[in-house]
């Protein structure tokens, strides 16, 4: 039985409210993807705050401070392809460190957590220049390294601050450093150098538990962003065939923006093999107050000897690390990192005797001889795992996780291989030195990279102003009437003639940005002209630029440049939303920017006689307010020269489109077009009483359907 056709008043019932939408392009986010942020609560959740690489988070943040709830925000994010997620291994609650799972931030980029460390030896000494140093890695990407700093060994006193790299592996320093000149002045013998990237507090942390349900099977996994908490998941299962298997839990969760997990555990499910941020065996000298830890592990993986091994000095530098020995002969080894890479020349250790490695980032230590001595190709792995300095405060500490799982105490510091306790503690009475202890903890993610440094045009054109591959081409189908793009700060002629492009196709409209080094009205509409080019699908501000509080400053007065993109287009949403539609233009006095404090055009009194009648908008100070000032498109064709009417002929279009494909396969009679007719003036008839439309009352109807 064919179903009927809704009526009509049914038809456009389903047609939003106006959903003026400023549209911007970021570099945090899912890349590829169409995202929706319809407040500003969404917009920090998916896409982050302020940041140095990109101007989109300043217009996303003032488009809701003037929007006010109207409309919202959708986002594409572009990339150079080099972004990487940041990570971190998830180790079962065993004493040997078993991996069972990974966590990684859900996109990449630096956002997640971006600690990294390298060291190696330098070439030569003529590789170091007062403010540089080339290291002839060709594996990183540009300015992997930017926000970091070089430590020199024969410095032990100096960090020299890392500006950018390119991806030849030549770092830069900042212009006032002296790397050469004291790196020679100290003798210059020593070329080994470290690189150091810290988190510096931004970063993805987790926190695990046991589950609230079910502490002794199950467990819990705690989100936070930059220290706040996000979310909590109190109940999963490691056992795929459970309904709280916690991959599905966390990756099919449509509110979680922030991770992906991935299961790495083979075997039998047991309580055990539940993670934790740290779990391991206490040491010898455990008081009241300070846990001792067992910070390594020392296995035989290849060959039958029972050599031992013992930590020599160990200090708060040294990193987590796989440290594989493999005999050469009998007496030496060669020994690797999985971090760091090789800790020595070939055959570097000799078996009884302290094996000092070439990194700080590296532990001492001793093998010796068992019963069963060892021979060439024997195989020996030491993982080391100390705490991470001060990570673990505000955490907690269970002493004695086997007998006593409920017992804990708040840890108020640690260093690589202690925790400390709060005072009045009694982790003496309450754990033995062989117990196993588990610490709960949020712990950062490492190792994430952006993928801004080396954007060229075409990333722009390909991943968004594609006419048959954009992102924004699922905006098909979800009402949103007219939506208005943008690519804040980015001034790039092809990438904005690309994007004029995409919305004159679409049937939409891009708002152009003049350079902020165009001062004059003819320097304007000589870009316009001669570089943009004109189109009634476009729309530009003159000046496009503008200086605000500085969101982030720490001391008052602090002024940042930015776009005026996002103010427009918040300003402008909320007179569609007041007015219920675009026959008001979105100018004038009621037209207010009241973040902007100057322009770069300065005092100057413009001459919107010559901008306006151009199609662009003015930018000016009237009665100690900024205002727009301008009504027009950047028309070809005069019969769309008024912005406002442009924008509402496109708004009634898209709306018709989505909503009467009810009629496309209807009976072709006299009974659909009476249906056709009865939904066109359901909608337009409040179009007319509120001005929208002119003409008689009688006449409507017959107007409407002419103006197809």
């Amino acid at each position: 039985m064919m179903q009927e056709p809704d009526q009509p008043d049914q038809v456009l019932s389903q047609v939003p409210g106006i959903k003026q939408q400023a549209k911007h392009l970021l570099l945090l986010g899912p890349v590829g993807e169409l995202i929706i942020a319809t407040n500003k609560t969404q917009f920090l959740k998916k896409m982050g705050a302020y940041t140095p690489d990109s101007m989109a988070p300043d217009c996303a943040l003032d488009y809701y401070d003037l929007a006010n709830g109207a409309g919202g925000l959708l986002l594409v994010r572009i990339t150079d392809g080099n972004e990487v997620q940041s990570e971190m291994t998830l180790y079962a609650r065993d004493a040997s460190q078993t991996p069972m799972g990974t966590i990684k931030a859900a996109n990449g980029g630096r956002w997640g957590g971006k600690e990294q460390f390298y060291t190696d030896d330098l070439a030569l000494a003529d590789d170091l220049t007062d403010t540089t140093m080339d290291t002839g890695v060709t594996t990183w990407t540009t300015d992997q390294w930017k926000g970091g700093y070089i430590e020199l060994d024969e410095l032990p006193n100096y960090r020299f601050p890392i500006t950018g790299n390119d991806n030849t592996g030549l770092i830069t320093v900042a212009a006032d450093q002296k790397m050469k000149t004291l790196f020679d002045a100290s003798g210059g013998g020593d070329l080994r150098y470290h690189l150091v990237l810290e988190n510096e507090g931004k970063a993805l942390s987790i926190e695990i538990g046991d589950g609230e349900e079910k502490p002794t099977e199950e467990f819990s996994l705690t989100v936070y962003v930059d220290g706040n908490y996000v979310k909590k998941y109190p109940n999963l299962s490691t056992d795929p065939n459970s309904s709280r298997y916690w991959v599905s839990l966390i990756n099919d969760d449509d509110s979680n923006d922030e991770i992906v997990v991935t299961d790495l555990w083979t075997g039998a499910h047991a309580a055990w093999v539940r993670p934790a941020n740290h779990y391991g065996v206490i040491d010898t000298g455990l008081t009241d107050t300070v846990l001792p830890a067992v910070i390594h592990e020392f296995a035989h993986t290849v060959g039958d000897a029972d050599a031992t091994v013992t930590l020599d000095a160990t200090d708060d530098d040294m990193k987590p690390q796989k440290i594989t020995i493999v005999m050469d002969d009998a007496t030496t080894a060669t020994v690797t990192s999985d971090k760091f890479g090789p800790l020595g020349a070939a055959a570097a250790l000799t078996v009884g005797t302290p094996f000092v490695p070439n990194t700080k980032w590296a532990p001492e230590f001793t093998i010796t001889n068992g019963a069963e001595a060892l021979e060439a190709g024997d195989t020996m792995v030491l993982n080391y795992k100390p705490f991470k300095p001060d990570a673990l405060i505000g955490g907690y500490v269970y002493p004695d996780k086997v007998n006593a799982p409920n017992v804990k105490f708040r840890i108020v510091d640690n260093d690589h291989d202690s925790i400390t306790a709060a005072d009045g503690s009694t982790m003496l009475t309450d754990g033995a030195p062989a117990d196993e202890f588990m610490v709960v903890a949020p712990l950062e993610l490492t190792g994430g990279r952006n993928g801004n440094a080396d954007l060229v045009d075409a990333d722009y054109s390909q991943q968004a102003w594609d006419t048959a591959t954009s992102p924004f081409n699922r905006i098909f189908g979800k009402n949103l009437g007219l939506v208005k793009f943008a690519t804040p700060g980015v001034i790039s002629t092809a990438v904005e003639k690309a994007g004029a492009a995409y919305a004159n196709a679409k049937n939409h409209q891009y708002r152009y940005e003049i350079p902020k080094s165009v001062t004059t009205e003819q320097g304007a509409i000589d870009h316009i002209n001669d570089t943009l080019g004109r189109t009634e699908y476009a729309v530009a501000a003159f000046p496009s630029w503008c200086s605000v509080p500085d969101p982030e400053a720490t001391e008052p007065g602090k002024l940042k440049e930015t776009p005026n993109t996002g103010m427009i287009h918040g300003r402008e949403a909320r007179i569609a939303a007041d007015y219920n539609g675009y026959h008001k233009a979105e100018a004038g006095l009621d037209a207010i920017l009241p973040k902007i404090l100057k322009i770069p055009t300065g005092d100057a009194i413009l001459n919107e006689e010559m901008l306006n009648p151009v199609g662009i908008a003015v930018i000016k100070k009237l009665k100690g307010n900024f205002i727009i000032w301008g009504d027009r498109t950047l028309h070809l064709d005069p019969t769309w020269k008024w912005k406002h009417q442009r924008e509402m002929m496109s708004y009634y279009e898209h709306v018709l489109q989505e909503n009467f494909d009810w009629i496309v396969f209807a009976i072709n009679d006299p009974v659909t077009e009476k249906m056709a007719l009865a939904a066109l003036n359901s909608y337009f008839e409040p179009e007319w009483v509120k001005r929208a439309l002119r003409g008689a009352s009688d006449a409507r109807p017959a107007i409407l359907i002419l103006s197809d």
